[in-house]
């Protein structure tokens, strides 16, 4: 992504909405998947660090790689230890994971099925891949390309991925789901008024503090129900996979 995206990045995952939100529904899936608190996690494009408290309470040890040096500069600043790694190409034996997470980072690796597969290798039998990615290419916006994106996903599209490179599919659903009219009317009025895509950056619509915790107590529901369900619609994707 466009380096001055880690800034924006950095400044919004303790706060805004859409970071907390989602944070709160990997948050409830890792307690579904490790309730004894005690896995072996790679935490691939770990970024500048949002998700990693989280991550924490479920493993006994935790490995954050990422390919961008810059990320890996706001992870020290963070006070996290963070090696620069190819997401495809990872320096650890076969089944040496309990599972590998991967929160939006698979919408920026080109071959994301390659990717798919390494994961699948460095986790135990019975281990996990945990995904999220942007759903619908038809959300395709200046934040795609500010983040440097090579695609957006189907619920569908990911559990063929996935199932192609060897994995159980335990849940595919939509996710972030009441947020779909509102960034949808969004991106299609930044179209309608013919924004060109390149001169725009990440999708960071200040709200009203009242808002903003509205939004996050949505998700906060939203989290619990994707504990039990799955979602037709929504513009993120959570896929849950299985070795």
């Amino acid at each position: 992504m466009k380096t001055v995206e880690y800034k924006t990045m950095s400044e919004n995952e303790k706060s805004y909405w859409w970071h907390v939100g989602r944070l709160k529904i990997i948050d409830e899936q890792l307690a579904g998947m490790f309730p004894k608190k005690d896995a072996k996690i790679l935490n691939v494009g770990c970024g500048t660090g949002g998700t990693i408290k989280t991550i924490e309470k479920y493993a006994a040890e935790i490995i954050n790689v990422d390919v961008s040096e810059e990320a890996i500069k706001y992870m020290k600043k963070a006070g996290y230890t963070a090696h620069l790694i190819d997401g495809i190409k990872l320096p650890f034996k076969a089944g040496e994971f309990d599972a590998v997470v991967a929160f939006d980072v698979l919408e920026h690796i080109e071959n994301d099925n390659k990717a798919l597969k390494e994961w699948k290798r460095v986790i135990k039998p019975g281990g996990f891949v945990f995904i999220t990615v942007p759903a619908y290419r038809w959300l395709w916006s200046g934040h795609d390309e500010s983040l440097f994106h090579f695609r957006r996903y189907t619920a569908g599209g990911l559990k063929l991925k996935a199932e192609a490179a060897g994995l159980k599919t335990k849940k595919a659903s939509y996710m972030i789901v009441f947020s779909l009219p509102l960034v949808a009317g969004f991106r299609l009025l930044h179209k309608a008024m013919r924004k060109k895509a390149m001169t725009e950056e990440t999708s960071y619509v200040a709200v009203p503090k009242v808002v903003n915790t509205t939004f996050i107590g949505l998700l906060n529901v939203e989290a619990k129900l994707q504990r039990v369900g799955s979602f037709p619609m929504g513009t993120s994707v959570i896929g849950l996979f299985k070795k």
